[in-house]
């Protein structure tokens, strides 16, 4: 596949700004259709509008070149405050909508942002605006009936709509647009500073690779404080010209009626999305929609195979992460349950725990390096140690594990840490272990993830309570739902008297994944696990 050739075909070079490339289609296709969503229809054009007046509400309202954070759902007003953002010349801080607490708390106060936009909804789950370091918080829709905080001014979207258009703050391909937080599957969540020419090829070769046209309407529910939800389906229907079709979250009750009402031709996906849409009966309509193509993460062969048949639709699947995407996409021959082909702006190996590079068909680490210039991460911001450990040898290390076939196509395999990945979320286990430590009559604690037929991992936390403490797994289970995002909540809770640990200190976690005496599940018969 030619490197990026869509945005040379819209701007005639191969490397631009995420504001260059949202001013050229916007100009370019004014009229066609960008954004639907319950709450209305938006063009190019209409869209553009909105993005300038929230540039415009920035110039008056908060410094030049703004950090500005955003805990919203999925809605269209969070694309104008993201792009308008990235017109005033200021950084994206995705932050996302599942999380809360003290991890929310940290995650604000290390972005720098001293303006949070947010939805009423969400107040119930913030901690104290103040405290994360914000001065401004902006509602896109009505703030809070009585809500007051000492020292941060509360604005609701009138503020936005008053505004005049901003002028446009241009940006270097090399500037930072946004920071993304990562998982944290090693400890504490670190934050990747996402260059805007990433967005813009990345988004371009998503596009290309996946043959998408103005016609194509993109089942969209992804959040955009991921990667997916940014690249996959934002950039890359604005590289394209696509439309998406907005929805809050992937229900498998009413994914078919809804690419059906807004005539979808292509959607995004996790391997347990394939199978929640597998359980559905059988039936004549399984033909009847008009979807042709599918990004589906970790896909297993025999399950692709299944859905492809009986659905018949192409799906595909790509490799990468906030530090580097799109490492791998669709190309010709690609078999079934593989990742893909290097794209054209990565170039990647699998190597030993020294870095030799291995044969074909064995596994070991995924390494990658990048082909051409700002295609991947900056850094870790304020983590300069994170970051040359993941740099050595001239080589990025990431923390997964894969093989590469004779044909160079990548097989992804495992982490190659503690991470749990449940319905598309990759959980930090030590984020949920801090979270659970906090309790008062918890002493120690430790978080695995065991196998699950419908969202790949569970959480089970393995608990010890503190010496006198009366701890059960009901209340401890109320209170990590009180602290964390859903998906982080553990499913299973055992309480035991101590942890097993190494000689060297560190806990035996594959002791832990059996199911011990007063293993207690959180699941109750017919709840929507997603």
């Amino acid at each position: 596949m030619e490197s990026a050739r869509l945005l040379v075909d819209l701007l005639g070079k191969d490397r631009a700004s995420v504001t260059e490339l949202l001013e050229a289609r916007c100009r370019a296709t004014p009229d066609a259709p960008f954004v639907r969503h319950q709450s209305g229809r938006w063009t190019y054009g209409g869209a553009w509008e909105e993005m300038r007046r929230f540039a415009g509400f920035l110039s008056v309202h908060v410094e030049p070149r703004p950090r500005v954070a955003m805990y919203l759902s999925k809605r269209p007003e969070a694309l104008w405050a993201w792009f308008g953002t990235t017109l005033a010349g200021g950084i994206h801080v995705a932050l996302n909508r599942a999380h809360k607490g003290e991890l929310l708390a940290d995650m604000a106060r290390r972005s720098k942002a001293k303006l949070l936009v947010t939805e009423e909804s969400a107040w119930a789950s913030l901690p104290d605006p103040a405290r994360c370091g914000f001065s401004r918080v902006l509602f896109v829709d009505a703030a809070p009936r009585n809500a007051h905080v000492q020292g941060v001014e509360l604005l609701d979207w009138d503020a936005v709509r008053r505004a005049p258009p901003g002028a446009i703050v241009p940006s270097a391909p090399s500037d930072t647009a946004s920071l993304l937080y990562t998982s944290g599957t090693t400890g504490r969540s670190k934050a990747v500073l996402v260059p805007h020419n990433m967005y813009a090829r990345g988004g371009a070769n998503v596009a290309a690779a996946f043959e998408f046209k103005p016609k194509d309407v993109i089942h969209d529910w992804a959040p955009l404080s991921h990667i997916g939800g940014q690249m996959h389906m934002t950039l890359a229907a604005v590289s394209s010209g696509a439309c998406l079709a907005q929805y809050d979250t992937f229900s498998r009750t009413r994914f078919w009626d809804q690419i059906a009402e807004s005539r979808a031709t292509a959607f995004f996906g996790f391997s347990n999305v394939l199978s929640l849409l597998m359980m559905a009966p059988e039936g004549p309509a399984d033909r009847r929609h008009t979807l042709r193509v599918g990004l589906v993460a970790h896909m297993q062969e025999k399950a692709q195979l299944a859905f492809e048949a009986r659905f018949g639709v192409k799906l595909w699947d790509t490799y990468g992460m906030s530090e580097g995407e799109p490492m791998t996409l669709p190309a010709q021959g690609v078999p079934p349950g593989c990742s893909g082909a290097p794209g054209p702006d990565f170039e990647l190996a699998i190597a030993d725990e020294n870095d030799n590079p291995l044969p074909a068909g064995e596994v070991g680490r995924i390494v990658m390096r990048p082909k051409v210039a700002d295609v991947m991460m900056k850094a870790y911001e304020d983590d300069d140690d994170a970051t040359l450990d993941a740099w050595r040898n001239l080589w990025f290390h990431t923390q997964d594990l894969g093989r590469l076939d004779e044909r160079g196509f990548l097989w992804y395999v495992d982490r190659l840490k503690h991470s749990i990945r449940r319905a598309g979320e990759n959980i930090s286990s030590a984020e949920v272990e801090r979270a659970l430590k906090a309790h008062p009559d918890v002493h120690d604690c430790a978080v695995v993830g065991v196998p699950d037929p419908l969202t790949v991992e569970a959480v089970k936390a393995v608990v010890v309570p503190r010496a006198g403490a009366s701890l059960d797994a009901p209340s401890l289970h109320a209170y990590a739902a009180r602290e964390m995002a859903r998906f982080m909540v553990p499913r299973y809770i055992e309480i035991r008297a101590v942890l097993p640990y190494t000689d060297v200190g560190k806990v035996k976690r594959d002791e832990l994944h059996a199911p011990g005496p007063g293993l207690w599940d959180a699941e109750e018969p017919g709840r929507d696990r997603l």
